[in-house]
């Protein structure tokens, strides 16, 4: 039986622009589509004005249009929700325990993933903030924001007003932020202790706001889930292919600098359906120019974030290509492994098999097939990036626990957050009654403490020490956590250049 219940009275908070209901629920109070900016479309976010009387926020807001379909996870992985789509999507939602008269909760803010193409603030159910503000007892915020043609179309060559059209996604992050900062005391946070958290795509734009000067003011602190731009692997949308992209569909559009006016008017879907046409929707990114510096491990990391702690993360199995079946691992002998690497992976399949063994000791050998190189290259290489800019505080982990999904498999691109959250009972395949509990406990008290402190060292885990200049030291979070130094390098140089390529699907 759920111990929670639904309060009558409604919480009413003053924010900048205007009073604020939302409901309570247990000792939370919860507050949904709150708007904290507009934007005329490809232009930057503007503050919103000022409202008389009270606005509700009782429901989620309109979620960033979507270049691509859904599709739905398997039931056990979590669902997905489904939500009103709009290019006024600049809102943001709010769970913030109950608090004393001038208390000020840690602030922990969440951006979603999906690339820059896709995604939404609650996209899946084990999005939800109410367990880690009721149990973490700090403030959770989750951000929509633009994305793909609307959010990253580079048409500066149109004229002034869409001088910094490629990036309007990433100032849609820099006005919730400000929004945040200039609000969030009236529901209880602490404006001066906020950490920011994203996962893949998220994660990038993590990133994006280290590297932005108007930007950080308003956090303390970072964690970046499989989502680091490195030098390889996941590279970024340049000017000049961006610029070409926009040229493309505005010529296939019928568009002018002439006539750039028609831009406004042209239906979404028909914008999207002329980028297929001459581009991937997919590769929309954050374009370096002056408004955007570029990825810490593309360019460098801002010397105005160096003293801001940060997390990089990354998960055994990312994005797994050709895997076997439960059938046939459960059917495969060692020598089975051994010849189906062989097969795989050619003449270096049993220099990487002896590397594997020793990098992860605890593993079967079949979870070489599993195994990711992108995400944890792009870690170690932004790790050291602001290391090399003079951060103190460096932190790398590698999630590498097996959940019983097909005979158990590595944890997925995604699978930590719903431990992160407190909510691995809403994705059924996590909750495993082996180890399930002891996972969520893990990665939820090293978040909160690193949330709350800035260190995410906990009981859960060994000492976790700091990247630093020479070493790359690696919390593996497993069944039995351990921190290693330069555990894998020899393994993820082989096998980069033989892994096969994860591709995603365009519909």
């Amino acid at each position: 039986m759920n111990k929670f219940v639904f309060e009558d009275k409604r919480p009413v908070v003053q924010t900048k622009q205007g009073l604020l209901r939302g409901v309570t629920y247990g000792d939370v109070n919860i507050f949904m589509g709150v708007q904290y900016a507009h934007a005329k479309r490809f232009h930057l976010p503007e503050e919103i004005e000022p409202w008389e009387g009270i606005k509700n926020a009782y429901q989620h807001g309109p979620v960033a249009m979507q270049a691509m379909e859904v599709n739905p996870f398997f039931y056990y992985r979590g669902l997905h929700m489904l939500e009103k789509q709009s290019e006024d999507c600049q809102n943001l939602n709010i769970w913030a325990p109950k608090t004393e008269e001038g208390e000020k909760k840690p602030v922990f803010v969440w951006i979603h993933g999906g690339g820059f193409f896709g995604g939404n603030a609650f996209e899946e159910i084990s999005f939800d903030g109410f367990n880690m503000a009721h149990y973490g007892d700090v403030l959770f915020v989750s951000i929509n924001h633009r994305l793909n043609v609307v959010g990253y179309l580079n048409l500066e060559e149109y004229g002034e007003e869409f001088k910094n059209s490629a990036n309007a996604g990433i100032w849609d992050l820099v006005a919730a932020m400000k929004w945040i900062h200039e609000n969030i005391a009236a529901f209880g946070g602490d404006p001066e202790n906020v950490t920011i958290c994203g996962h893949s795509g998220g994660g990038g734009k993590v990133q994006c706001l280290y590297q932005i000067e108007e930007a950080v003011p308003y956090f303390q602190r970072g964690i970046c889930l499989s989502g680091a731009r490195g030098r390889t692997g996941s590279p970024a949308d340049n000017r000049e292919n961006s610029i070409k992209t926009a040229k493309a569909m505005m010529d296939e559009l019928g568009i002018t600098k002439e006539n750039i006016e028609k831009i406004y008017d042209i239906p979404y879907q028909e914008l999207v359906n002329a980028c297929k046409k001459v581009a991937n929707p997919l590769v929309f990114s954050p374009v370096q120019n002056d408004f955007f510096p570029g990825f810490p491990a593309l360019t460098s990391l801002q010397p105005f974030s160096k003293d801001k702690p940060i997390i990089y993360g990354s998960v055994f199995g990312e994005f797994p290509v050709n895997v076997p079946t439960e059938e046939e691992k459960a059917a495969m002998t060692e020598e089975d492994k051994a010849e189906y690497f062989r097969k795989r992976f050619g003449e270096c399949a049993d220099d990487l098999m002896k590397l594997f063994k020793e990098a992860y000791p605890d593993h079967d050998l079949i979870d070489l097939a599993w195994l990711d190189s992108r995400c944890r290259i792009g870690a170690m290489q932004s790790a050291k990036t602001h290391v090399a800019a003079g951060c103190e505080n460096v932190y790398l982990f590698l999630a590498a626990y097996t959940v019983p999904e097909n005979g158990r498999i590595p944890i997925w691109h995604g699978g930590e957050v719903g431990y992160i959250f407190m909510n691995e009972d809403k994705v059924l395949v996590l909750n495993d009654a082996e180890n399930g509990q002891k996972y969520a406990s893990t990665l939820s008290t090293m978040v909160l403490n690193y949330v709350k402190t800035g260190d995410p060292n906990c009981e859960y885990l060994p000492e976790w020490k700091k990247v630093n200049a020479d070493d790359n030291w690696t919390m593996i979070i497993d069944k039995e956590c351990r921190c290693v130094n330069h555990h894998d390098d020899e393994l993820i140089d082989i096998y980069k250049d033989v892994a096969p390529t994860f591709r995603l699907n365009l519909k």
